[in-house]
């Protein structure tokens, strides 16, 4: 995957069905599975959880990577 500047990940995130906007964070109470974007609130092959970063930190730092792969 080619590497991708910060608005670019930052639309990921803002996209993304786990994303917490009033929190700014990626949701760690849910599930996500990568490849349909399905969403569910217990563990589930397949799916990853929300990582409970701080998103608009996380995507400044290029050595930083999404748990889900999208960036």
């Amino acid at each position: 995957m080619q590497e991708l500047n910060i608005d670019e990940r930052k639309k990921i995130c803002e996209e993304c069905p786990i994303f917490s906007p009033a929190r700014g964070i990626c949701n760690p109470s849910l599930w996500l599975n990568p490849d349909t974007n399905e969403v569910s609130t217990s563990a589930k092959a397949g799916f990853i959880r929300g990582c409970n970063c701080h998103v608009y930190i996380k995507m400044r730092n290029p050595r930083n990577h999404c748990v889900a792969g999208k960036w």
